[in-house]
C-alpha cells in the first residue's frame, strides 16, 4: 500500500518526496479535484495526505471519501508559514 500527497506548497511536497512519498504540487483548483479522482482509481493507495489549503478546496469530496470508504485514509497536513 502506498501513500501520496497533494499540496500547493513546494516545501511540503519536496519534503515528503525525500521521505519516499509520491507528491503532487498542484495549484489549480480543478486540477486538484481531477487528481483526487485519478488517485481513487488506483488500488494500492492507502493514505492521501493533503495540505489544509487543498482540503478547503476539496472538502466535500474528501469528507465523502472518509464517510464511504475504508481506504484511503485522508490526512490533513498544516500549511507551512508564508
Amino acid at each position: 500500500m502506498k501513500m501520496v500527497c497533494i499540496s500547493k506548497s513546494n516545501d511540503i511536497a519536496v519534503g515528503l518526496r525525500l521521505a519516499g512519498v509520491e507528491s503532487y504540487i498542484i495549484r489549480d483548483n480543478n486540477e486538484i479535484l481531477k487528481k483526487i479522482d485519478e488517485i481513487l482509481l488506483l488500488d494500492d493507495i492507502a493514505i492521501i495526505n493533503v495540505t489544509e489549503d487543498v482540503y478547503e478546496i476539496a472538502k466535500e469530496k474528501l469528507d465523502e471519501i472518509t464517510k464511504k470508504m475504508e481506504l484511503p485514509l485522508i490526512l490533513i497536513i498544516p500549511n507551512t508559514k508564508k
